[in-house]
């Protein structure tokens, strides 16, 4: 084994056929097949940083993985953190590569907020930065991370200062309107106080004082009624089984 071990040479050489062939050699045991690849897939992706390889072949992988089992849902996060986060760095090409594959799994499954967050900070933290100012396609990027990381925010994904972090982006475009209706949207769901605290500064910014004291009442009324009536629940979907003349009165008379 010791001789066996100290004549092996490292190689980044890709030795699977084109997705398309993987899906007749599999027999139809496409999902096994998906797993295997899975396996030798995170195996390169280690040996790339021991080597400090290019890890070019990262989308090679996750393509045949995808074509065997699109539902494999790791694979688009696995895909959108390796080919960004490299050994030596990443070019603007393997960027978008990633996020082009991120969309897909974002429109695949609507509801990760974990894969909407992925999408949306590597637009925004990852490719933005290395596009020119002048680039014609900044303005419709940033709105389209801003846009991926409100989609996580609702569905409880990513760190507590995302909101806040949205509708600054919001009113950097200008889009005072959703930065208002994201703040109230989100006052409900986030449980973090200090950020909640945050977003009654940013309401009265936005409005008033005496619109962020209604708001805020209105929403501890509302939690008040939820302890009470059903503890074991989430306020997400407390709303949807309250009374819905009830618990829309207080929001209505805030607004």
């Amino acid at each position: 084994m010791d001789h066996y071990l100290a004549m092996q040479a490292y190689e980044d050489i890709y030795y699977l056929p084109p997705p398309e062939w993987l899906q007749v050699m599999s027999l139809g045991h496409r999902h096994a097949l998906a797993d295997l690849i899975w396996l030798r897939a995170l195996i390169y992706f280690g040996e790339e940083f021991e080597h400090r390889g290019a890890v070019k072949h990262v989308f090679n992988y996750g393509e045949s993985m995808l074509a065997l089992d699109p539902d494999f849902q790791r694979v688009y996060r696995w895909i959108g953190v390796a080919g960004v986060y490299t050994p030596t760095g990443s070019p603007r090409e393997f960027i978008e590569r990633a996020i082009a594959v991120l969309r897909r799994g974002v429109e695949r499954f609507p509801d990760d907020g974990d894969m909407a967050w992925d999408a949306g900070a590597t637009i925004t933290y990852e490719l933005l930065p290395n596009l020119p100012t002048d680039d014609p396609d900044r303005e419709r990027l940033q709105a389209e991370g801003n846009d991926y990381m409100m989609a996580a925010a609702r569905l409880g994904a990513g760190p507590a200062w995302l909101v806040l972090t949205n509708a600054t982006s919001l009113r950097k475009l200008g889009k005072r309107d959703r930065e208002l209706r994201h703040l109230e949207e989100m006052y409900a769901v986030i449980r973090n106080p200090k950020v909640k605290a945050q977003i009654e500064i940013r309401l009265t910014q936005l409005r008033n004082r005496a619109y962020a004291e209604a708001f805020r009442s209105a929403n501890e009324e509302f939690e008040l009624r939820r302890v009470e009536e059903f503890p074991y629940m989430p306020s997400t979907l407390y709303f949807f089984v309250a009374d819905p003349i009830e618990s829309m009165i207080g929001l209505d008379d805030a607004g």
